[in-house]
């Protein structure tokens, strides 16, 4: 396995929207993608381009959004193929006073992020104890915000080699059809390397002089015991961000700032449970940095107390998103208790939807789970996309074995009309039953080259192979996207079954035939 394929199936379920299609691809037809992409669409004669990437919202707290692109096969295969190769730009913090943690690689591999969060998170507690002030603040829509030519310029003076560089520029630019800001695609980790290597500038800068700053991504902290000296650091941080057209974000700067009463409860329940704590620094930054389901981690047994005390924090009408998110962490060995509570989960919190999926995996009563679901689809709610992509997501991990499965695949599919990226979800789930072998023939006919073109393809790779072969060979000569999607669902080999199941089979076989 070649270290971009696996740094992308590493990174493919912390992505805001893991479709297969792009991991089938990458990892059944590697050679021609990469043939592609350096061949054709970055040679010096280039025979093709990247395409201009499908627009996404993701959410975020409070009812935001998070606006990105989720990237085609060939353009994801090349951001993270470029980062691996020029992975040694990507260092380690400026100094101990100038402190930066998380997306780079260590000993070859990307480091995890967890663990970079939690190395924040204690050096936050260590320097928050150590001086008497402190300010806190992040960048309003940093990925939204990086002017392309600041972003390419930046990346082609690290010692890259002038073909990535140009190659950099080209990407960024033609992704986003030519538009100079928006550009950068977030909720993958290369992109967050770029994104967080880019702003160390501020802390080489001679010009800062408080005794500590520590930053997680576009997070960051200024420490001294000069209240003076802090002022005047967050305004020249401010000017020097300002030089690359970015700003602070005003209603995030916080100075000093306090713990909420559900977080302090949180915490006192917690306290000796977590090997990370103070649950107000838990935060979902504007640069998609999503860390709470990863960090937090349950040292001992809950025991009944506990269970029931957080399980009230759950129907309670002052419970922030943030806070639902983290008590589902603690709770995620007890999964069958926060069943009831599925209900409310799916009204209210439209940004935990991703970590329900997680605790999805662990009920026990998936038939209860499956009547839930389907049940609040057929209620009419307003569903965003990032909500539908991972119901879909639910649906096949945790429900294909139930009996509303069908159902609530073709419910799914049918609010996805205005929803590319959540429609090609359902699409790509090989199933060939409940009407989905004939949409997906729909999709394969119509010379399309889009997301439900491509995940219909994906979709079909359970199809006997002389049927499924006979549908792409059509459809892979519409592009040469198509191409490369229809090659590598033909070069798919089912995984085969566990060596005991596949013994009793046999066994079983045999009986009949006898």
């Amino acid at each position: 396995m070649s270290a971009t394929l696996e740094f992308i199936k590493g990174d493919f379920w912390s992505t805001l929207f893991p479709l297969r299609t792009t991991l089938i691809v990458a990892e059944h037809f590697e050679q021609g993608l990469s043939k592609h992409i350096y061949e054709k669409v970055l040679s010096t004669s280039p025979s093709d381009n990247f395409l201009p990437q499908q627009r996404v919202f993701a959410t975020k707290p409070r009812g935001h959004l998070r606006r990105t692109v989720k990237l085609d096969p060939v353009a994801e295969y090349y951001i993270y193929d470029l980062v691996v190769r020029n992975k040694s730009i990507f260092r380690k913090q400026v100094s101990v006073a100038r402190s930066s943690f998380g997306y780079r690689f260590e000993s070859g591999a990307p480091y995890p992020i967890n663990l970079a969060f939690r190395e924040f998170r204690e050096t936050l507690i260590e320097k928050n104890s150590a001086f008497k002030h402190s300010v806190r603040f992040d960048i309003a829509s940093y990925f939204n915000s990086i002017y392309h030519h600041d972003l390419t310029a930046w990346f082609s003076s690290k010692g890259v080699s002038p073909e990535d560089g140009r190659g950099f520029g080209q990407y960024c630019r033609e992704i986003n059809a030519g538009r100079s800001v928006d550009f950068l695609p977030q909720g993958i980790y290369p992109t967050k390397m770029i994104g967080n290597e880019f702003l160390k500038f501020f802390e080489l800068s001679g010009q800062i002089k408080c005794a500590q700053s520590v930053r997680f991504m576009d997070d960051i902290y200024l420490f001294d015991d000069s209240e003076v000296v802090i002022a005047r650091d967050f305004v020249k941080i401010q000017q020097l961000l300002g030089a690359f057209a970015l700003n602070v974000n005003p209603s995030k700067t916080a100075y000093d700032e306090a713990i909420s009463d559900v977080s302090k409860a949180v915490t006192r329940i917690k306290r000796d449970l977590l090997q990370i704590v103070e649950v107000e620094q838990f935060v979902d930054t504007a640069s998609g940095v999503e860390v709470v389901s990863e960090s937090v981690e349950v040292e001992a047994a809950l025991n009944s107390a506990q269970v029931e005390a957080l399980l009230a924090f759950l129907r309670s009408d002052l419970l922030e998103e943030s806070d639902a998110d983290l008590i589902l962490n603690i709770l995620r060995s007890h999964s069958d208790s926060v069943l009831e509570f599925f209900p409310i989960l799916l009204r209210k919190f439209p940004n935990i939807y991703k970590h329900l999926y997680t605790v999805a995996l662990q009920i026990s009563d998936r038939e209860e789970l499956a009547s839930i679901l389907a049940e609040f689809l057929k209620e009419g709610h307003t569903l965003l996309e990032y909500q539908l992509f991972w119901l879909a997501v639910i649906a096949e991990e945790a429900l294909s074995a139930t009996s509303q499965f069908g159902d609530i695949l073709v419910l799914i599919y049918e609010l996805t009309a205005e929803c590319p990226i959540a429609r090609a979800r359902i699409l790509e789930i090989p199933v060939q039953n409940f009407g989905f072998k004939e949409i997906r023939s729909d999709f394969l006919k119509t010379g399309a080259s889009n997301w439900s073109a491509w995940a219909s393809a994906v979709g079909s790779r359970s199809l006997n192979g002389a049927e499924r072969n006979y549908a792409l060979d059509y459809f892979s000569k519409a592009s040469p996207l198509n191409f490369l999607v229809a090659s590598a669902v033909k070069g798919w080999i089912e995984p085969e079954r566990p060596k005991g199941m596949r013994a009793l089979f046999e066994r079983f076989r045999g009986r009949i035939s006898a």
